[in-house]
């Protein structure tokens, strides 16, 4: 049994805790009271304010009352942990149809759908008629590797997401993929806190419940994005890399390998390049100097990639656009805007109220851990800072997501440096420690989580009611107003643009059309082809987009008017 240190510490400690507490109360307070238009704030409002109350109210009562509960001295077996695991991804698998309905909500998720029916031909783009090239933009709203004017659709991401998804789905359901690698990355997270606290110690169970009931974690995991994969494939890297073995590296380089192309190119190598400054500092020349090679040789495949695809989609008359990655960096700078930093508060705002009620007093314990350690503590929040300064430049804008997903690869980071903290916390307040956890994942498990797949569901149903209106729609074409613009409430406008989705090959009846891409003259030319319904806001409004209002988007009946003046037989009514 650890004794704690003088009272006078444990004192500090609650203070501190009760401060934070307080603060957090009045960040939310304040935040509720903001009324302005700014998607990250409205997401802030909508789902994560009541779990952030839960999460403050239950930080001030620890700060005075904490249980003498104790974790068991040793972890369940393998076979126990094993059962466990199946059955809680067996419950994320579930849960991506009953809690999402089966429906990629976002861009990125969709077209992760979209590259998978290309690749599921064996090809690196499906082929696209001439007829239907100037309306390419229109009809895939989504990152395309060549827009303009191509001969061959696919998106302009890196294919191991979707590539694997795909392999998978001939196997299994590919509702099980993500929840699987859930799976497996709590696996080698568990063989880093074994190896690092030791077999048995409680900080094992600290990063596993941290791990697991993250709602972050278990929500995406119900999703397609390709978040998961990399969270997952970062923990198994870091396993394989902490072992020290040739088996380890080489299986460390292929993670590698697979984790780099999962979709954009600076996310894996991100994470690994602290543990190689940290080899650095410790001399490991040879070590450095095989990663280093390796690393660049993956990069300069998966900067090769999407010009070896680019063939398939671009004429040798007009080849893809093809921009470099400092030429990315450089146009995402240009693109910054003055609300960078207030975009990047409202996401760790989110990314608290998404994970473990006790990640906050845990994570600050750990700051101590670091500052006196050099070694693992440091390099995994020289990891997280690392990240979230480039992403915060870069792409501070995260669009949809449950929690803050461009954090989601950096998991593992936080659960293992929750178990530095509560080690350190054991120090200050001995066995109470214990209780603290176990205390607050019960919090979690029984409030915060509910609260949030509440708020998930709640957010998902207009999309999927507006997608399953569309679907039953009988002409063969819907054009659906897209127009970024709103005349009552920016929350939510454009937002319908999410239900622009069409098969790559184009089988899919309806067709989907963006009016945000389309011109009179196009649509004039889609008349000729076959009639279209009109997919407006009034439409959208009944479905469920109540802030978009009933008026139409001030560029959506200059586009139409003239073509129904002159083909009043063309449209019909939405039914």
């Amino acid at each position: 049994m650890t004794a704690a240190r003088p009272d006078a510490e444990a004192a500090a400690w609650r203070r501190v805790t009760a401060l934070t507490a307080l603060m957090l109360l009045a960040t939310c307070f304040l935040v509720s009271r903001i009324h302005v238009i700014f998607f990250p704030l409205y997401q802030v409002q909508s789902q994560d304010l009541l779990p952030l109350y839960v999460l403050a109210g239950s930080l001030f009562v620890a700060a005075w009352w904490t249980p003498r509960w104790r974790f068991p001295e040793r972890l369940p077996g393998k076979l126990t942990l094993a059962a466990v695991g199946v059955v809680i991804a067996g419950l994320l698998a579930y849960g991506s149809q009953a809690l999402m309905s089966g429906f990629p909500l976002s861009i990125d998720e969709r077209m992760v759908g979209f590259d998978m029916a290309v690749f599921e031909r064996l090809q690196l783009a499906t082929p696209l008629a001439a007829g239907w090239r100037p309306y390419a933009t229109a009809l895939v709203q989504g990152p395309l590797l060549n827009p303009h004017m191509p001969v061959g659709l696919v998106s302009s991401y890196l294919p191991m997401n979707a590539l694997l998804r795909a392999a998978f789905a001939q196997l299994a359901d590919p509702a099980w993929f993500n929840p699987l690698l859930a799976l497996a990355g709590g696996a080698a997270l568990l063989d880093i806190a074994r190896r690092t606290f030791g077999r048995d110690d409680p900080a094992c169970w600290v990063v596993l419940l941290v791990y697991a009931l993250s709602a972050q974690m278990l929500v995406n995991a119900m999703t397609v994005y390709a978040m998961t994969a990399h969270m997952a494939l970062n923990l198994i890297w870091l396993a394989a890399f902490l072992r020290r073995t040739r088996i380890g590296h080489a299986s460390a380089i292929a993670t590698g390998f697979v984790a780099t192309g999962l979709h954009q190119l600076a996310f894996h190598p991100f994470f690994v390049a602290p543990f190689l400054l940290w080899r650095l500092r410790q001399r490991e020349w040879k070590q450095v100097a095989l990663y280093g090679g390796a690393y660049a040789a993956i990069i300069l495949w998966w900067i090769y990639y999407p010009m070896l695809a680019g063939h398939a989609v671009a004429s040798t008359a007009q080849p893809p656009p093809n921009a470099s990655l400092v030429e990315r960096i450089a146009t995402a700078f240009a693109e910054r805007r003055g609300d960078t930093i207030l975009t990047t508060f409202f996401n760790l705002l989110r990314f608290v109220a998404w994970q473990h009620v006790a990640l906050l007093p845990l994570l600050s314990a750990a700051v101590a851990v670091a500052a006196r350690d050099r070694g693992l503590p440091a390099v995994l929040f020289l990891g997280i800072g690392l990240w979230l300064a480039f992403i915060t430049i870069v792409i501070p804008f995260q669009g949809h997501g449950w929690g803050y997903r461009y954090l989601h690869g950096y998991l593992g980071n936080f659960a293992l440096l929750a178990g530095y903290g509560y080690r350190e916390l054991k120090d200050v307040i001995g066995r109470r420690a214990d209780g603290l956890v176990i205390a607050l994942s019960g919090v979690t498990a029984l409030a915060t989580i509910p609260l949030l797949c509440a708020a998930t569901y709640k957010f998902e149903a207009p999309y999927v009611a507006l997608e399953r209106l569309v679907a039953r729609q009988e002409t063969p074409m819907v054009l659906i107003d897209t127009d970024p613009d709103s005349t009552t409430d920016g929350r939510w406008s454009g937002n319908a643009i999410e239900t622009v989705r069409n098969l790559p090959d184009l089988s899919n009846r309806p067709l989907r059309f963006s009016s945000r891409a389309m011109t009179p003259e196009l649509l004039a030319g889609l008349c000729r082809v076959g009639r279209v319904t009109l997919i407006t806001r009034a439409v959208q409004y009944r479905a469920g987009f109540t802030h978009v209002g009933l008026q139409d988007g001030p560029t959506f009946p200059p586009l139409v008017d003239p073509v129904r003046a002159k083909m009043p037989q063309c449209f019909v009514r939405a039914s």
